[in-house]
Parts: structure tokens; C-alpha cells; sequence
């Protein structure tokens, strides 16, 4: 169980440096973050106000963000390329995707919301 806990924190941390930084790129000024360590997992809240011109990029990444189907051998497998310069924004967000358990995400008048959350046993 530490080593699964120790795995899902260390995603976690992926997870909140790409947010962090796609919002930053979204022109978000604000970015307001709660984590909170829950009996079976790591829940995370993010919220931001973004620029009107990332409406389409913010609307793209809440969809990245929810897949339809999560496939737990992908983030095995290239679970280590997120970060890496030579791949494209949407990839490592869908990677991020991929990584969550669950995820709530509600883009609406300027603001996205997230509900991210990453169970320790999957």
C-alpha cells in the first residue's frame, strides 16, 4: 500500500505542475488550489479565472481531462513523457487525463473548476 500511496503522490504532483502551467499559458493571473488527502485517495480542487482569447484551449483541456475511457497500461507506459518539450500541449494533458481517477470540470463565464481526483488503488 506505501508503495501505491507513494506512486499516486508523485502523479499528483505531475498532475498539479501541468495544470498549473497550462492555466498560466491560459492567461490565468489567479490560480486558487486545494489538495486534500482523503481516506482512499488524493482529491484535488483548481480553480482560475482565464483570458476570453483561451476559451476554445480552456473548453479542450476540460475534455482531455475526462476521457471517455481511462487506460491504466498508457499512463504505465508513457507515463514518464509528461513534461517532455518535444510533445505536443494536448498530449501531455490527455496524458494527465489518463492519470486521474475521476474528474469534474466545469468551464463557464470566464472561470474552470476543477474536481480532480486519484484513488490509491486503482
Amino acid at each position: 500500500m506505501k508503495k501505491r500511496m507513494f506512486r499516486v503522490r508523485r502523479r499528483m504532483n505531475l498532475v498539479i505542475s501541468e495544470l498549473n502551467n497550462a492555466l498560466l499559458m491560459a492567461g490565468c493571473r489567479e490560480i486558487g488550489l486545494r489538495l486534500v488527502r482523503e481516506e482512499q485517495g488524493l482529491r484535488l480542487y483548481i480553480q482560475g479565472q482565464y483570458a476570453p482569447e483561451y476559451q476554445h484551449s480552456v473548453e479542450r483541456m476540460a475534455d482531455l481531462l475526462q476521457p471517455e475511457f481511462r487506460d491504466p497500461a498508457l499512463v504505465e507506459t508513457y507515463g514518464e513523457l509528461t513534461g517532455s518539450e518535444q510533445y505536443p500541449r494536448d498530449g501531455e494533458i490527455a496524458l494527465v487525463g489518463q492519470m486521474l481517477s475521476d474528474a469534474s470540470v466545469t468551464v463557464a463565464g470566464g472561470w474552470v473548476k476543477m474536481d480532480l481526483y486519484l484513488a490509491f488503488q486503482q
